[in-house]
């Protein structure tokens, strides 16, 4: 028996979802694709590669080490897929860009990779700005363009704005909770204590949400560091609403955190990238909004 990418896809997506059945949403196949796959590649390796537990799928000391390995096959996958034609890569020049915290650290890094490789010659300046500094600095020509989470600034009437990424927004809780069975939860059902976080205008968009909705959670903490969040809801000590764009499975700790839907829809995480209305962008500037476009266009 061969190892096939796709099954290596459906590993991947299972490690990372925590359950087969999010793995099948996520792969848009069905569930029972992911648990054929799962069980030839067990049969394959001589080894369980997870543990099967009411709450979803939890990875073996194999299994971990397998992952390394899987994520090691798709990384190369990627690379090889990147060579693209030479064309593109002549146009050259300067772009200098503006990112929000959010951005640099969950959607900038590969859209700066996969630039690099098409683009060579284009020169990426980047800098970290603040929401209330964006207009400014486009409007008075400091940057070219400006990446945001469109969902969480208020528009300005100076600037057009380019959309990329709408990623809906979950309840994380900890999988040792038992929310985490739950297949969707109303907001009033809630109790116990939350995590705020407080980056980006998140707290106000967030609170404009609960109001509509008539509830009124319990403060734990007031946070702005996503990592502090994700390991405080990890480790059970409260729930917090974020969206997919900025899930990761597992917290520093090794501790897993498990989305579910809301019975109220929160707002939509937005990006999108800003310019100064009226300005025309140059090759370098035009040819980078265009890539990320296409990088983007994937459903996250």
């Amino acid at each position: 028996m061969e190892l096939s990418f796709r099954q290596v896809r459906y590993f991947v997506a299972t490690a990372e979802a925590g359950q087969v059945s999010r793995a099948a949403l996520a792969c848009n196949v069905s569930q029972s694709s992911i648990t054929v796959a799962i069980a030839s590649l067990e049969e394959m390796l001589g080894c369980r590669l997870f543990i099967r537990q009411s709450r979803g799928m939890r990875l073996t000391a194999e299994g971990e080490r397998f992952l390394r390995h899987c994520h090691a096959i798709l990384r190369s996958v990627e690379d090889a897929t990147e060579i693209g034609p030479g064309v593109p890569g002549e146009v050259a020049g300067r772009v200098r860009l503006g990112v929000t915290d959010t951005i640099a650290g969950y959607v900038l890094p590969p859209l700066w990779r996969k630039l690099r490789r098409t683009f060579p010659k284009i020169a990426l300046e980047v800098a970290e700005v603040a929401n209330p500094e964006i207009e400014e600095a486009l409007c008075s020509d400091r940057l070219d363009l400006v990446m945001l989470l469109t969902s969480n600034a208020a528009p300005s009437p100076r600037l057009d704005y380019d959309p990329l990424i709408s990623s809906p927004r979950r309840l994380w809780v900890s999988s040792r909770s038992a929310l985490a069975d739950r297949g969707s939860l109303s907001l009033a059902e809630l109790g116990g204590d939350y995590i705020l976080p407080t980056m980006e205008e998140h707290a106000g968009l967030i609170g404009r949400y609960w109001e509509r909705h008539g509830f009124a959670p319990q403060i734990l903490f007031r946070c702005h560091t996503l990592e502090a969040v994700r390991s405080m809801v990890a480790n059970d000590l409260g729930v917090t609403i974020l969206s997919d764009l900025v899930y990761r499975p597992w917290s520093l700790e090794g501790r897993r955190v498990v989305r579910v839907d809301l019975k109220e829809p929160a707002p939509t995480a937005d990006v999108g990238i800003a310019r100064a209305r009226g300005c025309t962008p140059g090759p370098a500037v035009a040819a980078f909004l265009a890539l990320a476009k296409s990088e983007t266009s994937t459903p996250r």
